[in-house]
């Protein structure tokens, strides 16, 4: 989701030494600009950072190649073992050299020296459409993902007001629990004899996430569980699997798309001409539907996001709600399933977690609440284990602020650079016995706790660039599971999923629950 995204920030730990163990990177709380000149004078020159020739990777991506329809993950883990913590991926085609990164002390220094102004120059291709295809279209502002430096600050600092303070997102909780209610029970009719859903779980997940998505934004309900919804539904999904293809092979892959406007580079064009459209007349119709209600003075819920914005700026409430409802889909439901999923292969975590629900459900139906929600840690820190075992993104991107150094190489301002997250997920040096599922370690009553050091977990991002929609998906992904967990026992009755990483990490194949009543 613009995604985006949530609970209690997952970056709000002290920092402590870690056991004998593992020794865990120190946080950088302040930035030493001596230091740092010192370093550079003395380090290594950005020309000799390892890593393989352009034609080498563009060989690679060809039919034939080891990076051939390979994964996104797969690419980077063979150069990591290749190159070591820190690798070169030079630019070619109109594009930028990217420094690859997989040290969290490394990513501190990145994110402790952005600057004022961060910069991130991630899928250009969508920032095309805005900056130069449909500039009209886009007078005063072009969204956080594309808008840098000061633009970028204003936008940020209205829409933060309303999607990242704690208090002002648990008035959504009734909006995420109604729609996750009315979802367990669509999935509870589609149970065939042997208690499983159909195979065709994430797309049901999409739906689920779409209609909340809409309902927080803009106050309307699509009724996507029904079948009697006016949105074609299947359309926009297809069309949202092939913008993430897309994205990965335009923006992540050699790509002559800034030379001359390939087949494919057309095609991402129409998709997202296609979704802007089809979200503006989302954005119409609960715009109508918002007047309507105050002009019959019937209001009893929370503004939803788009009221809340439209009262600070007209211009950003329409980018923002427009951006949320195109990235806020696949982004939840995929981060979604990799929670439950999880949750239905550990069974044990999973009765840990029931028994807390039910002490604070004590009826399947029970409303979940804001005061209900910050008594269950358990769910918290489930999710938190989940999405660090399936990380949504391999890693995070961001441009330098400053010369800075990093394993003794000299990175320039304005690099972009790539920090290989998922690597330091499943990475026993900073989390230990990295490939069990273990929510305690997240739980300060847990004899298993440890105080992370913040930069080794970070799925929504960090800084004043993270992820704007994490509070919402947050609150998304918590109704969800707590419905479910309440009224069934969740059983993963297949093998595990193949997982295409584009560069989501994205669940493939028969995907399907067995869910039995509780």
């Amino acid at each position: 989701m613009i995604p985006s995204a949530l609970r209690s920030s997952f970056c709000a730990y002290q920092v402590r030494c870690f056991s004998a163990v593992a020794e865990r990177a120190p946080v950088l709380n302040s930035v030493d600009h001596d230091a740092i000149e010192d370093n550079w004078n003395m380090a290594k020159s950005y020309e000799s950072i390892p890593g393989p020739s352009t034609f080498n990777m563009f060989r690679s991506f060809m039919p034939g190649g080891r990076f051939h329809n390979a994964n996104f993950s797969f690419l980077h883990d063979t150069l990591r073992q290749e190159y070591g913590p820190i690798y070169k991926l030079k630019g070619a085609f109109g594009k930028r050299d990217m420094v690859c990164v997989s040290d969290p002390k490394d990513f501190a220094t990145i994110y402790r020296t952005e600057g004022k102004f961060p910069l991130r120059r991630s899928f250009e291709s969508v920032m095309h459409y805005r900056m130069v295809e449909n500039k009209h279209k886009f007078p005063v502002t072009m969204g956080l993902l594309s808008e840098q430096g000061e633009g970028w600050s204003d936008f940020r600092s209205k829409v933060n007001s309303v999607m990242m303070k704690p208090q002002v997102s648990k008035g959504y909780v009734s909006y995420t629990d109604e729609v996750s209610s009315d979802f367990v029970r669509k999935l509870h009719k589609m149970r065939d004899s042997n208690q499983e859903t159909p195979a065709d779980l994430i797309y049901h997940l999409n739906t689920w996430a779409f209609e909340g998505i809409t309902y927080v934004s803009v106050n309307m309900r699509l009724n996507l569980f029904s079948g009697k919804s006016h949105v074609n539904t299947d359309k926009l999904m297809g069309l949202l699997k092939e913008f993430f293809v897309l994205i990965y092979e335009l923006d992540f892959q050699p790509s002559l798309w800034k030379i001359y406007k390939t087949p494919k580079f057309c095609r991402m064009m129409e998709i997202i001409d296609y979704m802007h459209k089809f979200n503006g007349k989302l954005l119409e119709d609960g715009i109508a539907k918002i007047r309507v209600e105050k002009e019959k003075g019937n209001r009893t819920k929370e503004k939803c996001i788009f009221e809340k914005l439209y009262e600070i700026d007209k211009e950003i409430a329409m980018i923002m709600t427009l951006d949320s409802l195109m990235g806020g889909i696949d982004t939840t439901s995929t981060s979604a399933f990799w929670v439950i999923y999880n949750i239905a292969r550990h069974p044990e975590k999973q009765n840990i977690l029931r028994e807390q629900l039910c002490e604070f459900l004590p009826e399947k139906d029970t409303p979940l609440t804001p005061e209900i929600m910050s008594k269950l840690p358990y769910l918290k820190a489930t999710i938190k284990e989940a999405l660090r075992v399936n990380s949504l993104t391999v890693g995070n991107v961001r441009t330098t602020g400053q010369n800075i150094v990093l394993k003794g190489y000299q990175i320039p301002e304005k690099t972009d650079m790539f920090m290989h997250l998922a690597a330091v997920h499943m990475d026993d040096h900073y989390f230990p016995d990295a490939k069990s599922f273990l929510p305690e370690r997240w739980l300060r009553s847990s004899a298993k706790h440890e105080n992370f050091n913040p930069f080794t977990y970070l799925p929504f991002g960090f800084g004043s660039r993270n992820c704007v929609g994490q509070r919402v998906a947050e609150l998304e992904i918590e109704s969800l599971v707590a419905r479910l967990v309440r009224n069934y026992h969740v059983e993963w009755p297949g093998p595990p999923p193949v997982i295409k990483s584009l560069p989501f990490n994205m669940p493939q194949g028969d995907l399907k629950l067995r869910l039995r009543d509780v």
